[in-house]
């Protein structure tokens, strides 16, 4: 006797592919040695990839500042005339298999986090924070000062966590499930995931037989880089999302990032297609500033830290931070709403990064540019909010153009559908996993 299979949807398929990894934080390195095709000339940038002439904001300074840190140049003009040329190479961190926060800026010396999938073997990387204070390459800050701190990263920090990732390499979803529960989205708020993941750490330090000389630098910093695991959370969110890469037919949402001056979206079925829209102005958007700083003072910087809410995560999870109301929606009970909401805009909901404010319902997941589309309801975001001149200035809740993924979806429609007119409408529906 022979049965018919029912074979998944594209969809289905990938958010499958998704909830198939298994990260785990295996290393930190020099991305000149992590990142594939990473060169001693490259420069790293969030988002979707501009010529070097139209980034004119905290970006334009972030990479300046890099290409000074790595000693690529020995001035502004000279880093600038070195970017014009092409001598200096920039590229965005979604193409190298990377991500980055705000200005997401990378050179080769710097240390990246590197988060392997148990199943496949494949990585992502996120570069490490920097730590405490406003003025930061990822705030588009440079400068003595920011170059200092760099180095103590890149010196002592990162070879220390490192050494001991390499011996006792942590899986990620398991902390991530009980930041969740602990107050947690994993973007504006990721405190409880710091305290896990310190306490992690401080459990290998204590039961490594060897000493290792840069521990003090290492706990230092672990104690006063708030968003610490945030760049943990982010590498593998890009790790996850990545698996859902060229599943044809597929309208899941695979990216979202900025760079300074645009929204860009990618989906599963459009492999490595960046759909983007000019951001709105920034002043527009709700947030909390540190004095004496207000909305008028901002600047977009970029981000690939979006990430997070492309799985779910971040301000589409709002629910499961309430401490987060005066720099998100509103109140508890609205951010609630909002995250309830999205169930209508996913696939599916996650069966282990659950949120205690809805009943413990997982996080929405599997964003489907088709459900977007219709529904004209884009998934919010928790971003950090920059200086025009560079610097952090506090934090916004950011709402996306609905364009790029209207577009996506229209892109999809036309290159996959045009190739199978034979089949009916309602099969090419179920093809690109519309609901019916």
């Amino acid at each position: 006797m022979t049965t018919n299979a029912v074979r998944p949807s594209p969809n289905e398929e990938a958010v499958a592919a998704m909830l198939s990894v298994e990260p785990y934080l295996i290393d930190v390195l020099p991305a000149g040695e992590a990142v594939p095709g990473m060169g001693k000339d490259t420069i790293l940038v969030s988002g979707p990839l501009m010529r070097w002439q139209d980034y004119t904001g905290c970006q334009r300074f972030a990479v300046v500042g890099a290409a000074l840190f790595e000693g690529l140049a020995s001035s502004e003009a000279e880093a600038d005339a070195l970017l014009r040329s092409g001598a200096i190479r920039l590229g965005s961190c979604h193409d190298y298999g990377s991500v980055g926060s705000l200005t997401g800026v990378c050179t080769a010396s710097m240390p990246v986090l590197v988060v392997q999938d148990r199943v496949s073997g494949r990585t992502a990387t996120c570069r490490m924070n920097e730590g405490p204070g406003t003025q930061a390459l990822t705030f588009g800050s440079r400068g003595p000062a920011v170059s200092a701190n760099l180095a103590v990263i890149r010196d002592q920090v990162a070879p220390s966590l490192g050494r001991i990732l390499r011996d006792a390499p942590m899986p990620l979803l398991p902390v991530m499930a009980s930041a969740l529960s602990m107050g947690d989205e994993l973007h504006g708020r990721s405190k409880a995931a710091a305290l896990l993941f310190r306490n992690a750490i401080l459990e290998r330090v204590v039961n490594s037989p060897e000493a290792n000389p840069d521990t003090a630098a290492l706990l230092a910093y672990l104690d006063t880089a708030e968003f610490h695991f945030l760049h943990v959370a982010m590498a593998a969110a890009k790790l996850v999302a990545d698996a859902a890469e060229g599943i044809a037919g597929s309208s899941i949402v695979t990216a979202m990032a900025m760079n300074e001056k645009e929204f860009g979206v990618r989906i599963s079925g459009v492999s490595g297609q960046w759909f983007r829209a000019p951001l709105p102005p920034v002043s527009g958007f709700p947030g909390r500033f540190l004095a004496p700083w207000t909305s008028n003072d901002l600047g977009y910087s970029g981000g690939d830290s979006l990430i997070l809410e492309t799985l779910g995560l971040g301000g589409a999870a709002a629910a499961a931070a309430p401490s987060l109301s005066p720099v998100s929606v509103g109140t508890p009970a609205e951010m609630a709403d909002l995250t309830t909401s999205l169930f209508k805009i996913a696939l599916t909901e996650h069966p282990t990064l659950r949120i205690p404010a809805l009943g413990g319902r997982g996080i929405p997941y599997g964003l489907d540019v088709a459900s977007i589309a219709q529904h004209r309801l884009v998934p919010p975001v928790h971003l950090g909010a920059t200086l025009r001149t560079g610097g952090l200035a506090g934090a916004i809740v950011f709402t996306p153009p609905l364009q790029p993924f209207s577009d996506a979806y229209e892109h999809l429609q036309a290159s996959f559908l045009g190739v199978s007119r034979e089949t009916t409408e309602a099969e090419d529906g179920q093809r690109l996993g519309m609901p019916s």
